[in-house]
Formats: C-alpha cells, sequence, structure tokens
C-alpha cells in the first residue's frame, strides 16, 4: 500500500477549522506561521487566520525564483508556511520550503490544477520552464465553500488539466514499451481512475467541483508517490510549456489548465491517426534551435541531453508496431472529450486561448514543444505530421 507525505487530506465542510486546529496541536502559536497567498486570495487568508501574518503576492504573479526570493528571507524565521491560493502559490511556497527546510501546508482555493500535493515546483526561469525538485505539503484542507466559489474559468481549467491525463499516461506507456522507462501500475490506475472519475460526473452538479478537486488531488498524489510529474505530464504539458514560455508567440491571458486542455484535443487527433509509428529525428544542434528558442537555446540543449532516444532505431518501432498501436487504439475520440468540455464551459481551440490560428505556427508547436522537456513522449518519439 502507497503510503503519501501529505497527511491528512481533507476536502469537505470543516476543513478550515480543521487546519486551524492541526496547526495549533502541531505548531503552537501562530507568531510561527506564515500565510502566503496573492492579492486575490488575501481575503479568503485573513479570514481563515485573522491576525496571523501573510505575505502577499501581485494576483498576476509567476512561480520565478526571483520571485520567490523575498517570500524566502521573510519566511527564513517561521515554523510553518501555508499556501493560500492555486498553482502559482503552491510552486512558489514548495519551492521556498524546500529551500529553507521548512514544512508547509495546502490550502486551495480553486480546482484549477493538480499540482498542490505534488513534490515538484514548476518555475519559470529566464522564461524557461524548469521543474525544481521541492517538497510536498504535510496536509491539505480544501474547504468546498471557498474553493467551489472560484471564477468558473478556473474550474475549466481544472478540468483541461484532468483530461490532459490521457496524453501523458498514453505517453509514459509508450515510453516504458519502447524505452523501457520506469513504469508503475498502481500509480497509472491512481491517476486513470482519478480521470475517470470526472468525466463519468455530471457537469454543473452540486458535487461536481469536490469531485473536480477530490480527483486534482489523487493526480497530485500520483506524481508524489512516483518521485516526479511523469504520471501527470506529458507532451499535452509540453505544448503548454512551450506557449508559455513565448518563443513562437505572444503573452496571452488564457490560464495553464485551459492550454492543456486545448492541446490535448490537438493531441489526440493526431495521435489516432498514426498507423505506423516512423522514428523522429530530434536536431539538437544550436543552429538548429537557436531562431525558435533565443536566449533560452543553451539551456534546451542541456534539458535534452543525454539524448533520451538514443539508440532507439525504427527497426524496435516496427518490432513493437502492434503494441503500440493498441495503445493508440485505446485513446478517446475527440468528439468525445469536446462534449464534456462544452458542458464545463472549457476552451477547445487555438483561437479561443488567443494564439495564432496560421498552419505554420501549429507546425512549429508540433515541432519545437518536445524540446521543452527531456521526458519521452509519442511527440519526441514520432513523426505525426
Amino acid at each position: 500500500m502507497t503510503t503519501f507525505a501529505t497527511s491528512p487530506v481533507i476536502i469537505g465542510d470543516g476543513a478550515m477549522p480543521a487546519a486551524r486546529e492541526y496547526i495549533v496541536q502541531n505548531f503552537g502559536v501562530s507568531d510561527g506561521v506564515l500565510a502566503v497567498c496573492d492579492t486575490n486570495t488575501e481575503p479568503i487568508a485573513k479570514s481563515v487566520f485573522g491576525t496571523t501574518e501573510r505575505y502577499v503576492f501581485p494576483g498576476d504573479a509567476i512561480a520565478d525564483p526571483e520571485l520567490a526570493a523575498p517570500l524566502e528571507e521573510r519566511a527564513a524565521a517561521k515554523k510553518l508556511l501555508v499556501a493560500v491560493g492555486a498553482g502559482t502559490i503552491h510552486d512558489l511556497v514548495r519551492y521556498t520550503a524546500h529551500k529553507l527546510g521548512l514544512p508547509f501546508i495546502s490550502l486551495p482555493t480553486a480546482p484549477s490544477v493538480d499540482g498542490f500535493v505534488s513534490g515538484v515546483a514548476a518555475m519559470t526561469v529566464g522564461g524557461q520552464k524548469i521543474t525544481f525538485e521541492a517538497v510536498p505539503p504535510l496536509a491539505l484542507f480544501a474547504e468546498p465553500s471557498i474553493f467551489m466559489s472560484a471564477p468558473p474559468e478556473l474550474v475549466a481549467a481544472g478540468v483541461g488539466d484532468m483530461l490532459g491525463k490521457y496524453i501523458s499516461l498514453f505517453d509514459w506507456k509508450v515510453s516504458s514499451v519502447v524505452t523501457g522507462e520506469r513504469f508503475d501500475g498502481d500509480i497509472y490506475m491512481l491517476e486513470r481512475d482519478a480521470l475517470e472519475k470526472v468525466v463519468s460526473s455530471e457537469p454543473g452538479s452540486p458535487d461536481f467541483g469536490v469531485l473536480l478537486m477530490r480527483a486534482l488531488v489523487a493526480s497530485g498524489l500520483a506524481m508524489q508517490a512516483y518521485g516526479s510529474s511523469r504520471p501527470a505530464s506529458g507532451s499535452e504539458h509540453h505544448l503548454s510549456h512551450l506557449w508559455e514560455m513565448h518563443c513562437i508567440n505572444e503573452p496571452v491571458s488564457a490560464l495553464h489548465g485551459e492550454k492543456v486542455g486545448v492541446a490535448t484535443l490537438i493531441l489526440l487527433a493526431l495521435y489516432r491517426e498514426i498507423e505506423r509509428p516512423v522514428l523522429r529525428k530530434n536536431i539538437y544542434e544550436r543552429e538548429y534551435l537557436l531562431p525558435v528558442f533565443g536566449r533560452l537555446t543553451d539551456g534546451i540543449i542541456r534539458e535534452n541531453l543525454p539524448d533520451p532516444l538514443d539508440g532507439i532505431t525504427q527497426q524496435r518501432l516496427d518490432m513493437l508496431a502492434s503494441e503500440l498501436q493498441k495503445e493508440i487504439s485505446s485513446l478517446p475520440e475527440p468528439g468525445l472529450l469536446k462534449s464534456f468540455m462544452n458542458a464545463c464551459g472549457c476552451k477547445q481551440t487555438i483561437a479561443s486561448i488567443e494564439l495564432p490560428t496560421e498552419p505554420d505556427f501549429l507546425f512549429k508547436t508540433l515541432e519545437f514543444a518536445p524540446y521543452v522537456r527531456r521526458r519521452v513522449t509519442m511527440l519526441k518519439l514520432c513523426r505525426i505530421c
């Protein structure tokens, strides 16, 4: 039986009083506690913790180590950090907690991402998306009256992030077949079960928000158990990360989960069309990558070497073709996901997330997204367009 670092996990009525009791029992007086929030979630932090000291980020903050530096200074003398917010706040807090060797607890304010209890921090360093080793929270407390009052677009983003698991789980399975990457069936099923509970539910029902939050937290626990984001992040996240690095597009206001949802539909359609996997040629020369990645190019090259596909041949893909085709045939039809996304108010097209609609933009996305991470995916492994 898998033991998780985050315990207890309380999602339901009474979570906030339970959080206060947990802090008092385990950390004593409140002057050793620092509640970390942003201008959007500060009223929640204030209502839950009263006069407890708060560190408030701007509402449009990104998870950047430089932005975290002042928090590190303020938190150095504390006993406990409390993340009161969504994805960015949690990344900033877990990154800081890891650097200082401090514990933290999670108080998610919206069912928008699956990283609340993960043990890694997705940070933006000089424009490049980099995943840092961090620490998971000691405990999580999620109050429905708080997170179910989040703006609808945050809920839709959480749905998009969960639907992306169709691609991330597929990519993980494919890599395990082709490269022998470590695969864990129990963790796979934890992630898969969380996904299926969401897509089999009724959007708009009274308990949908709670069910979604439970699924997102379960996804985070899967990452925690595996020791990386592998079970929950594949090529769908690589597309999103590339767009968020602004190498081929201007910044957009779309949320991370919204981008993941759109990327998922794009990849589902392309993956399902693969009949004979053809080995892709990944080019790691600076001259090839520089026109796209610019000042990030050297970091991108370091990220990708040594080549994770070294030794993989077309002959090997041909030998595994029937097994790969079996995995491809298990992917859902994009139309089924679109119906569910419609009901959840999710964005579904490149245009809806304010990205260019020219064919060349999609070509560049599919060509260069695999370089964002060293991780093996079907997109990194095979030519699909």
